[in-house]
């Protein structure tokens, strides 16, 4: 639905009111920006590696095979008390990163609200 006296640009129906309006901030694209290329460069180099262990553990040398036993045996072996530690303080840091997350939400918001 079109509003009279709004123009409309192309076929993607864009107003261009709104766009006149959008408060954009190099700050917040650059960090977008920066976010998505580093989460797809850490995505790319983490299947790299995974892929080039699984290929050279999957040897039939008689050394990698016992190192493939040796992994086995360690990972059995594994402590889960002394484990659960880590994965509490990385929980935490999760909800730390979290909280931090909403708050700038907030804070974005109240400042759109200011700048209306």
């Amino acid at each position: 639905m079109r509003i009279a006296g709004t123009r409309r640009h192309g076929d993607a129906g864009i107003d261009l009111r709104v766009i006149a309006t959008m408060h954009l901030d190099a700050f917040d694209f650059f960090r977008w920006v920066v976010s998505i290329i580093a989460t797809i460069y850490a995505t790319v180099v983490t299947l790299q590696s995974l892929w080039g262990w699984y290929v050279w553990l999957s040897g039939s040398d008689k050394y990698v095979s016992m190192l493939r036993r040796y992994l086995v045996v360690h990972s059995l072996r594994l402590r889960f008390k002394t484990f659960w530690g880590d994965v509490i303080i990385c929980l935490l840091l999760c909800v730390a990163f979290l909280i931090l997350w909403r708050a700038h939400v907030m804070i974005y918001d109240i400042g759109a609200k200011i700048r209306t």
